[in-house]
């Protein structure tokens, strides 16, 4: 019952069994949802549409100057080639911000429909198949808060504390793992709750 989100993806499905140690059982998995954070990456897909298409006007007038095709001006005379090249670079680099800028949507929907998360007796666990394949786990006896909140289409994310890091002026935050447009976030919520030693010592 526990792997029943996972079904329709034996892939994933077998990366997770894979993992498990001998005495090690899965209590909840889950793949998340990416339709849940739509509206976010529709906007950054805009933003990154319109940063490219200004860095590409850019590129083609630093292009056109370099061909001869329509000279840049410096000071009402045309610029040196040492300008020329510094904006045509310049363009470049910017260019290239853009299609990423553009292209980090689609890698984040790739990543979730190749992501699963599950939580064992023992740990959470984060899977990934294909271009992301890979493993990341974290002890249940670390975790030291967990939030969560519910969306509409039923789905909820969690945000999951399992310690803490001083950054480069000493001041200490919370490191958090994130699980974002889960199916029954609220039973994850409960089974972590059941087996976090924080939560169990406050009701000793």
């Amino acid at each position: 019952m526990a792997l029943e989100n996972l079904q329709h993806r034996p892939d994933l499905r077998n990366k997770l069994t894979g993992e498990l140690a001998a005495a090690e059982r899965v209590l909840f998995s889950a793949q998340p949802n990416w339709r849940t954070d739509l509206r976010t990456l529709f906007f950054i897909l805009l933003v990154g549409m319109f940063f490219t298409a200004i860095a590409l006007m850019f590129f083609t007038m630093s292009a056109a100057s370099l061909l001869g095709i329509s000279p840049m001006l410096n000071n009402g005379k045309p610029a040196g080639l040492g300008l020329q090249l510094f904006f045509f670079l310049v363009s470049v680099v910017f260019v290239g911000a853009g299609l990423g800028f553009m292209s980090l949507p689609f890698l984040t929907v790739r990543k979730a429909r190749n992501t699963a998360h599950a939580i064992t007796n023992v740990r959470l666990i984060n899977v990934y198949v294909g271009r992301d394949a890979g493993v990341e786990s974290y002890k249940l006896e670390k975790i030291n808060f967990i939030k969560r909140s519910d969306h509409r289409d039923g789905t909820g994310s969690l945000s999951i504390g399992y310690g803490v890091e001083k950054d480069s002026e000493g001041d200490t935050r919370p490191l958090t793992v994130d699980w974002s447009g889960i199916p029954d976030a609220e039973q994850a919520e409960r089974i972590i709750l059941e087996r976090a030693m924080w939560f169990r010592k406050g009701f000793i």
